[in-house]
C-alpha cells in the first residue's frame, strides 16, 4: 500500500507535534518494509501557504500520488475527501476549546472548525491518550469506536544515556515550558517564593518561549524577587536536556491541561522524580498518585516539592526505579506498531 503524510510540520521547530511525526515515521520506516511512504510538503511555509496546503491544496499531491491511505498527524485533514481512500488523523488535545484564553480568538476560531471536519471526514481517528478521547467525544460527538488510543513513545536515548558532568553546578529543580502559563510555570515560581527551604534551589526553566510570553515571565520573576534563583535556560537539544534531567533534584510540571504529557515520561526514563498535575492525560502517565498535584494551588505544589527533597535516599531510589520500570512501557517502537495495525 502507498500511505501519504501530511508532513508540514516537520518544516517547523522539531518540538511538541514535529517531534511526534518525526519519530513515529523514523520508526515506522524502520520496522515496515511492505508499504511505501509518501511525505508531503508545500514549497513554502507561510501561514498562508500552510492553510492552502493542509486544507485544499494537498488533495492534488494525494490524488497525483495515488495513496491508499492518508495520515494528518497534526489534528487536520484535507477538507475534501477523495474517494477511494481511507483517511486517518491524529488530534493531540483541544486545548483551543478547553483552555480558549491561551491562544488567540483565531485560532481558537480555526481549529474549532477544521478540527472538527476533520474528525468528521476521518476513517479513524487517532487520539494521544483516554482522556483526549474522552474530550473529543464530549465536545464533538464522535462514536467511541471510531477513535484509537495509542500512547506516545520515549526515545532509547533517554533510557541509554548516562551523563556525569553537570551542565549546572548549583542544586536545582527543572520544569519544561513552551507556553508559561499553560504549563502554569508562575505556578512554580509562587510555590518557590513561599518556602524560604525552596529558594536554596535554582529552577531552571528550559523550552522554547515565544518572546512576549518570555517577557511576561521575566516580568514576574523580578516581581517575585526570584531573578537569582531562576535560570532561564531556554531551547535545550536532547542532550542537553537529558543532562538537565539526570541531575535534577526533580522535574515539576503542573500543566493545566496535557494531551500527552511527553517530558514527564522523558524525566522518568532519565531517572529523574516527577511532580506533576492531577488532570488531564497527566494522570494516566504517572504511576505513583502520590506526587500529583492541583496545579491550581501553589501552596499544596510547594508542599509537594519539600516533601520531596526530604525523601529518605532508600525511598528516593524507590521511586526512580519504579517509574524508570513504568516509563520503559512507552517506547517508539510500540507507538509505530499500533499505528500500523491501523493503517
Amino acid at each position: 500500500m502507498k500511505i501519504g503524510v501530511n508532513a508540514r510540520v516537520l518544516q517547523n521547530v522539531k518540538t511538541g507535534i514535529p517531534y511526534f511525526v518525526k519519530q513515529l515515521y523514523s520508526e515506522l520506516v524502520k520496522i515496515d518494509k511492505e508499504n511505501q511512504y509518501i511525505f508531503f510538503q508545500p514549497k513554502k511555509n507561510s501561514l498562508l501557504h500552510s492553510f492552502l496546503f493542509d486544507n485544499f491544496s494537498i488533495n492534488w499531491k494525494i490524488e497525483k500520488s495515488r495513496v491508499d491511505i492518508f495520515h494528518g498527524p497534526a489534528n487536520l485533514l484535507p477538507i475534501f475527501k477523495r474517494s477511494g481512500i481511507k483517511y486517518i488523523v491524529t488530534v493531540h488535545d483541544l486545548s483551543f476549546l478547553i483552555y480558549p484564553s491561551y491562544q488567540s480568538a483565531i485560532f481558537n476560531l480555526y481549529y474549532k472548525y477544521f478540527v472538527g471536519r476533520s474528525l468528521k471526514n476521518a476513517d479513524i481517528v487517532v487520539a494521544d491518550s483516554n482522556n483526549t478521547k474522552k474530550d473529543i467525544i464530549n465536545y464533538y460527538h464522535i462514536p467511541a469506536d471510531k477513535i484509537k488510543v495509542i500512547y506516545l513513545g520515549v526515545s532509547g536515548i533517554f533510557f541509554k544515556t548516562e551523563i556525569k558532568n553537570r551542565l549546572i553546578k548549583d542544586k536545582y529543580f527543572l520544569t519544561l515550558t513552551t507556553h508559561p502559563q499553560r504549563k502554569n510555570t508562575l505556578a512554580i515560581l509562587e510555590a518557590v517564593k513561599i518556602n524560604n527551604k525552596l529558594l536554596n534551589y535554582k529552577l531552571v526553566i528550559a523550552g522554547l518561549i515565544e518572546e512576549g510570553k518570555k517577557d511576561l515571565l521575566k516580568e514576574r520573576i523580578h516581581n517575585l524577587k526570584l531573578t537569582n534563583n531562576i535560570i532561564l535556560w531556554g531551547y535545550a537539544k536532547q542532550k542537553d536536556l537529558i543532562n538537565l534531567y539526570q541531575h535534577a533534584e526533580f522535574f515539576i510540571y503542573p500543566s493545566f491541561y496535557e494531551g500527552f504529557g511527553l517530558p514527564v515520561l522523558e524525566a522518568m526514563a532519565s531517572k529523574c522524580p516527577v511532580i506533576t498535575s492531577d488532570n488531564s492525560s497527566l494522570v494516566e502517565i504517572t504511576r505513583d498518585k502520590t506526587w500529583l498535584v492541583n496545579p491550581r494551588s501553589p501552596t499544596e505544589i510547594s508542599v509537594k516539592m519539600l516533601n520531596l527533597l526530604n525523601l529518605s535516599a532508600s525511598k528516593r531510589i524507590e521511586l526512580i526505579n519504579k517509574n524508570y520500570i513504568f516509563s520503559k512501557k512507552f517506547t517508539w517502537r510500540n507507538t509505530a506498531r499500533q499505528y500500523l495495525k491501523n493503517f
